[in-house]
């Protein structure tokens, strides 16, 4: 180990950039041996990576890891700063690594045939995703194609703490296979991201309702149903978790656009649900409009519509509007979600409409307040 501490303090001084050697959890190990199954078969590396031409190291989020070894089970990689290195640089890193030899090391290695499988399925989804080709359909040389016919429902968990590095696909799965009493197939995506598919019956069962009924009815039984699942790995791990859950599927046409659909609803519930940590892709529809309008738009509209910074920068006032607009402006409901007599939410109602001279009670004042709102969230607040 100190040669390897002796290479590492070189290269750092060489690249001018810190550097250290990392031993990675079971959940970080994955993504490794995922990249390393995905090169070996003359593929894409694992994160995008092969855009600058690296076929043995991992991208996560901004750091580039290289891996060097694997000892007593544990995986060793070097860690680097992605934006502080040019690509001619890591590829020298590379290559001095990819040259190492120590003592009692051992080749990186998937245990078991199912493991193999599913990280290389992990690999070529995040492949399509990174070449924009969302609708491909699963090829035909993945065994695990054949238990993802019919209809599935797709979950995507995330996690954002330190706690994440304690939770491993063996462990997650025993609890995932226990809360939905049968098998499911769960798949590692990027560090701290997993993909999971359960056949429709297991989640909202089969439906016997009529088409809009049943899209109703089953958009409820999925919303019941991830909370309860995030409940459960909330409680199990502790730490922040998000999940987002899409209507059911076929996973054989058009899977890596789905898990596109999630990673999306994330980002819009983590935006503008600060509060919230399960979202759901058709309770977000105004806001992935919202946020698809360009940054000097946004603008020009708040400052048309008036800049209600100061409001909306008040705790009080921000939460009784996202409660009295999410109980469809109810006055009744909302007072009592808020804890207050029904004369002081209308006095709160009313120091708005004295501020902004406009009465959210009315149905177009209400429709632009929310609007405002939603703007105020992605430009003004930090």
């Amino acid at each position: 180990m100190v040669e390897m501490e002796t290479l590492r303090i070189k290269l750092e001084q060489i690249v001018g950039a810190p550097l250290r050697i990392k031993q990675l959890t079971k959940q970080q190990s994955e993504i490794v041996l995922a990249e390393h199954e995905s090169s070996k078969r003359g593929k894409s590396d694992y994160s995008g990576t092969s855009k600058r031409n690296l076929k043995a190291s991992v991208i996560v989020d901004d750091s580039i890891w290289y891996p060097m070894y694997q000892k007593n089970g544990h995986i060793y990689v070097l860690e680097a700063p992605m934006r502080e290195l040019s690509a001619e640089v890591t590829q020298l890193i590379e290559l001095l690594v990819s040259q190492i030899n120590p003592q009692n090391k051992e080749p990186l290695q998937v245990q078991g045939e199912e493991e193999r499988e599913i990280l290389r399925f992990s690999a070529w989804i995040v492949e399509q995703l990174d070449q924009e080709r969302g609708d491909s359909d699963i090829p035909d040389e993945f065994d695990l194609k054949r238990r993802l016919n019919g209809e599935m429902i797709p979950f995507l968990l995330t996690c954002e703490s330190a706690h994440a590095a304690e939770v491993s696909r063996v462990q997650l799965k025993k609890l995932l296979k226990s809360y939905f009493d049968g098998e499911v197939v769960l798949v590692p995506l990027k560090s701290h991201e997993w993909l999971v598919l359960a056949k429709k019956e297991l989640v909202i069962g089969t439906g016997d309702e009529k088409e809009e009924e049943h899209s109703e009815a089953e958009n409820d039984m999925l919303s019941a149903f991830s909370m309860g699942l995030y409940e459960l790995i909330a409680n199990e791990w502790g730490g922040t978790f998000h999940l987002s859950v899409a209507p059911s599927f076929s996973p054989v046409k058009s899977l890596p656009s789905t898990v596109g659909l999630l990673r999306k609803t994330i980002f819009l519930g983590k935006t503008f649900q600060v509060a919230k940590h399960v979202h759901f892709p058709w309770e977000l529809l105004l806001e992935q409009l919202i946020y698809s309008i360009p940054v000097d738009q946004r603008r020009l509209f708040l400052e048309q519509a008036g800049d209600y910074g100061t409001l909306f920068s008040d705790n009080e006032t921000f939460s009784t509007l996202e409660t009295f607009f999410q109980l469809d402006c109810n006055v009744s409901e909302t007072a009592k979600r808020l804890y207050i007599h029904r004369n002081t939410l209308l006095y709160r109602l009313d120091k708005i409409k004295q501020e902004t001279g406009l009465d959210v009670r009315s149905f177009g004042d209400a429709v632009l307040v929310k609007l405002t709102m939603l703007l105020y969230k992605v430009t003004k607040r930090k």
